[in-house]
């Protein structure tokens, strides 16, 4: 055995424990029974790998990080792809007159109906290393024997599978509210990497990948919101009765 000692808690002792399976890590970094979005590995087995390809301890979240790296990773998306007349943080596109549906692109183009946009994360680094892997399992780029740490391939390759769950929606209201809209460009970045062509990874969304998705999003959502402004005249009237 070798013993080193450190004030617990100290940044010595956060460095020391980096990429090390510890005591507390058991649990949470065993294979998972069956498949679930991260495919047979849980979260914690990235973090692990995160740790070995990343420099000091991660303490932003990633939202604060999100919002202070946005500009610097859409300037990086714009530029690989020769994007031209881009604006930055457009604020609110709305789909209508009505008021009801919109969307705020982190980037797009500066026209009234943008054909493209730019959906920025600056996502922890296990996912952020966990989103390329997969991405690139799904079109086929890596081998079969790396079969079991990611969810199965869905047949023919769409960028929004590669998304993250939790932002699939938010990806997919942009094609919902701009009816001109061609492709999404969901773009990862972490400066945390060492590995410098892992720190931008883009996976591009395209319309013409998903038309059944934004359609069944937008009844969806159009429902929705017709019933929540239905609902706010249903209180108004109540109230004004009550007077």
């Amino acid at each position: 055995m070798i013993i080193q000692e450190f004030d617990k808690d100290s940044p010595e002792w956060l460095e020391a424990r980096q990429a090390v399976i510890t005591g507390t890590r058991v649990k949470s970094v065993k294979p998972l029974l069956r498949k679930g979005k991260t495919g047979s590995q849980p979260m914690e087995f990235w973090k692990i790998v995160a740790e070995y390809v990343s420099y000091g301890v991660e303490e932003e979240s990633p939202m604060v990080r999100g919002t202070h790296l946005e500009a610097e990773n859409a300037e990086k998306t714009i530029e690989k792809y020769g994007l031209t007349n881009p604006i930055y943080d457009r604020g609110m596109i709305w789909k209508d007159d009505n008021g009801l549906l919109g969307c705020s692109p982190d980037a797009c183009e500066n026209t009234e109906e943008p054909e493209w946009s730019i959906e920025c994360k600056s996502l922890n680094t296990a996912e952020h290393l966990y989103l390329i892997m997969a991405d690139k399992f799904a079109k086929g780029e890596l081998p079969d024997e790396f079969e079991s740490l990611f969810p199965p391939r869905l047949g023919e390759y769409r960028g929004i599978d590669s998304v993250a769950e939790e932002h699939q929606h938010q990806v997919k209201q942009s094609f919902v509210v701009d009816p001109k809209l061609r492709v999404v460009y969901y773009s990862l970045y972490d400066p945390r990497i060492v590995l410098d062509n892992l720190q931008h990874y883009v996976i591009e969304v395209r319309r013409s990948e998903m038309l059944d998705d934004i359609s069944s999003q937008k009844q969806m959502v159009e429902e929705q919101a017709y019933k929540a402004r239905a609902i706010a005249k249903l209180l108004t009237a109540i109230n004004a009765q009550a007077k």
